[in-house]
C-alpha cells in the first residue's frame, strides 16, 4: 500500500526520493537517473508534497537503521573485549531508562549534603 504522502507523486518522483535517501548520488545524477532535467528536479525539491514524502521516506530509513542498530548492540554486548561489551551494556540500559547513578550536591549552612539517586 502506498503511503498517503506518496499518492500524489509520479513514479519518477518516488524514484528520485529513493535515490535521495538511499544513495550518495548528487542531485544532477538523480535527475539524469530518473530521466528529467535538473530544473525539473529542482522544482520538485521545492514542492511541499515532495518534501513531505521525502521526510517520510527518511524517517522510514532511520527506523530500519534503528532495527539494525539494536541488533548490533545485542552482538556487541557479547563482545570478547570488555570495554566494548561494557559500552554496549551502558547504551542498552540508558535507552531502557536506567540511568547511571546521579549525584546531587547542595550546601546548606556550610554543610554539604550528598544525595545519591539510584533505581
Amino acid at each position: 500500500m502506498a503511503s498517503p504522502k506518496r499518492k500524489n507523486l509520479t513514479s519518477k518522483q518516488i524514484q528520485a526520493i529513493e535515490c535521495l535517501v538511499y544513495t550518495d548520488m548528487k542531485k544532477h545524477e538523480i535527475a539524469e537517473e530518473v530521466g528529467v532535467s535538473a530544473t525539473t528536479f529542482s522544482l520538485w525539491l521545492r514542492k511541499e508534497h515532495f518534501q513531505e514524502a521525502l521526510k517520510e521516506e527518511m524517517h522510514r530509513g532511520f527506523r530500519e537503521m534503528a532495527t539494525k542498530a539494536r541488533r548490533k548492540l545485542g552482538q556487541l554486548i557479547d563482545s570478547e573485549i570488555d570495554s566494548v561489551a561494557l559500552g554496549a551494556c551502558k547504551e542498552v540500559l540508558n535507552k531502557a531508562g536506567y540511568l547511571e547513578t546521579q549525584k546531587v550536591e547542595n550546601t546548606i549552612t556550610n554543610k554539604e549534603i550528598t544525595i545519591e539517586i539510584t533505581d
